[in-house]
């Protein structure tokens, strides 16, 4: 009996050591009608920070990046002198850097935490065609979380391209 309660134990602490999780929020507000057509590119505007905060981990930096690279592999970033049809315009709303210590310690201490607000803008008329928010959290975990406060940006930008990924190619509706 003691042995089987001594396994479970350092199962369950092995456990709590090894993984890291948190919530996931994704709200996207686009009309059915916005389309990415084959050869549109969009204009990368630099997050702002809008915490209030000065960031010791860059997540601003960390953020801006990887979406480029991720606009890069779809061939959808504008180069500087390139005309494009849609501005990507991010701010960095809540930034937590968070400590893998305390998730681990006590899940919910320590918590990390990115919310990034984006709109993709009409090149040419200004209008807003489309807004998102994605806001990625890690609140649970230990040695496996740790470096959550640099990849929770690139995952609040994956949520971002995923629902430019979902435009990609759609047709638009007749008139």
């Amino acid at each position: 009996m003691l042995k089987s309660w001594c396994q479970n134990a350092c199962l369950l602490v092995v456990a709590h050591v090894l993984v890291g999780c948190g919530a996931t929020q994704f709200v996207a507000k686009m009309p059915d009608s916005l389309a990415v057509k084959p050869g549109d590119t969009i204009e990368l505007l630099p997050i702002e920070n809008a915490t209030g905060k000065t960031l010791e981990v860059p997540a601003d930096k960390i953020f801006d990046e990887y979406m480029a690279k991720l606009l890069q592999e779809r061939k959808l970033l504008a180069a500087p002198a390139q005309p494009s049809s849609l501005v990507f315009k991010a701010k960095l709303v809540e930034y937590e850097p968070g400590n893998a210590f305390g998730r681990w310690l006590l899940p919910g201490v320590g918590t990390t935490v990115c919310t990034v607000h984006a709109e993709l803008l009409d090149k040419k008329t200004g209008a807003l065609a489309g807004r998102m928010e994605a806001r990625q959290t890690v609140s649970f975990g230990g040695a496996y979380s740790i470096g959550a406060d640099e990849y929770i940006c690139k995952r609040a930008a994956d949520d971002l391209i995923a629902e430019i990924d979902k435009r990609l190619g759609k047709k638009e509706p007749p008139q």
